[in-house]
């Protein structure tokens, strides 16, 4: 379970960090739903934070929010590959390949988080 919280308090708000730091610059010329996908990756990397703060602090449903916040990371990962208005540095038709893997590490950390102890 500390592997999991460590990676969702430090994975993607890490990751969300990057792509504002190589967006924001741009954001204007990029359009409003960039800013609105930037915003929702925001929203994610929060949500992931807190849900990995309460799985550390083993909080009575930081299990609930930790599946949720792997969930929101997954799909996060899944729509980027397939359509953004944000860049991103995947190679032309690796595509179902992350998103293959992205839905295994997922449902193998949401298989952890339901396993352990309470």
């Amino acid at each position: 379970m500390r592997i999991v919280a460590l990676l969702l308090i430090a994975w993607e708000p890490l990751r969300f960090a990057n792509e504002a730091l190589t967006v924001l610059p741009t954001i204007t010329a990029r359009g409003g739903l960039a800013a609105i996908e930037l915003l929702v990756h925001g929203a994610v990397a929060a949500i992931c934070a807190g849900a990995g703060l309460a799985l550390w602090n083993s909080s009575p449903d930081g299990r609930k929010l930790g599946a949720i916040a792997v969930g929101a990371a997954a799909s996060r990962a899944v729509q980027s590959l397939y359509w953004s208005a944000l860049p991103n540095n995947t190679v032309p038709g690796d595509e179902p390949l992350i998103a293959g893997l992205t839905a295994i590490v997922a449902v193998g950390a949401i298989v952890a988080l339901r396993r352990v102890s309470a």
